[in-house]
């Protein structure tokens, strides 16, 4: 297994241009916190600056490698579906040099439940989606947040179980799977054979910690789970801070004291952990 960083918690510190014109920064900090590996965002690879290219230096100077980026995927809307494809890939191809492997693709939620025929065409576009990136040398992984957990997972599930598990893989999150009455670990189980990603996070009483640890959902039962399926993915610690979390440590020493805490309770149970 490999572990990597996720960008939201770097991105609430130093705003939205975190990818832009703080990455220096960025990568510095996750060199400094001990990160080989780091997810970045599709989206600002548009519009003026030629930020693969920025991103590539700044990562190389420090270390760091692209694993892959995040994105929302409007798919539903088959009146915008080709678009939402051609602009995702375009935008991923400029990752390629810089050596990411996944785009990590969440539904674009509604507010509101979505209708059978969107969950169709939902699927259809993930397929799409998925074969466009296969191409490029990319492999799609379906993200999910609380929205399609909602009502037993029924949009996750539609997604997961309408698309071929060799084309399209699955973040499990244990913190909103748990925030969302789920149950990591069954669906780690249930849909083993296409899981690329376990994102890692942990609260207390409902309020996201500021660093990984034992808290909420328990990382000791993950680690289990994980080790006697022989996980051989990608753990990404992605923290997060909301009204309530401590502030005891900087950022940097945050996310060093979490990716210790995730050598020492996954290695635990086996895991090479690199």
């Amino acid at each position: 297994m490999r572990i990597c960083s996720g960008f939201y918690r770097w991105s609430q510190h130093y705003g939205w241009d975190f990818l832009t014109e703080r990455i220096d920064e960025v990568a510095a900090g996750l060199a400094q916190a001990g990160y080989a590996y780091f997810e970045g965002l599709l989206d600002p690879l548009e519009g003026e600056g030629d930020w693969a290219s920025r991103w590539q230096a700044a990562l190389e100077r420090h270390g760091v490698q692209l694993a892959g980026a995040y994105v929302h995927a409007l798919l539903h809307d088959a009146s915008v579906q080709a678009q939402s494809i051609e602009t995702i890939v375009a935008r991923a191809q400029l990752l390629l040099p810089v050596g990411a492997e996944f785009v990590n693709a969440n539904p674009q939620p509604i507010g509101a439940r979505k209708t059978d025929e969107m969950l169709e065409t939902q699927a259809q576009g993930f397929a799409l989606l998925a074969a466009a990136l296969r191409r490029e040398g990319l492999r799609l992984v379906v993200h999910h947040h609380l929205p399609e957990l909602a009502e037993n997972g029924r949009e996750l599930r539609h997604l997961l179980d309408h698309t071929d598990p060799e084309e399209v893989g699955l973040t499990v999150d244990g913190d909103w799977m748990f925030r969302g009455g789920q149950d990591a670990s069954a669906w780690i189980r249930e849909y083993a054979s296409r899981l690329e990603i376990v994102e890692l996070r942990s609260s207390h009483g409902g309020i996201w910690d500021e660093t990984l640890g034992d808290g909420e959902p328990d990382c000791q039962a993950l680690a289990q789970t994980l080790n006697e399926l022989n996980f051989d993915g990608w753990l990404m610690v992605e923290l997060a801070r909301e009204e309530g979390t401590p502030h005891t440590m900087n950022l940097v020493e945050a996310h060093a004291h979490s990716l210790e805490y995730v050598r020492e309770i996954f290695g635990e149970h086996g895991q090479v952990l690199a």
